[in-house]
């Protein structure tokens, strides 16, 4: 009896384990998920803030640009 009785508690706690185990697979799993999405919107959001910074350097140079050529007539005027 005292050996089917250990036998009893062990299967218990090993199904109890397993189950445990299986619960911490599918949070990991569900960490992992949230991460991967986490940083596929920081690439999104990085990339939009590298084309503005292009296009901001785009507006700078043709403002420098115009300056430039502002101040060449400007001289020529003198």
């Amino acid at each position: 009896m005292s050996r089917y009785f250990t036998v009893a508690v062990l299967n218990i706690v090993l199904a109890t384990t397993a189950g445990c185990s299986h619960r911490q697979a599918q949070e990991i799993d569900a960490r992992l998920e949230s991460a991967e999405s986490n940083a596929a919107w920081a690439r999104v959001r990085a990339d939009e803030a590298y084309l503005k910074a292009q296009l901001a350097t785009e507006m700078a140079v043709r403002a420098q640009r115009t300056a430039d050529e502002a101040n060449v007539r400007a001289s020529r005027m003198k």
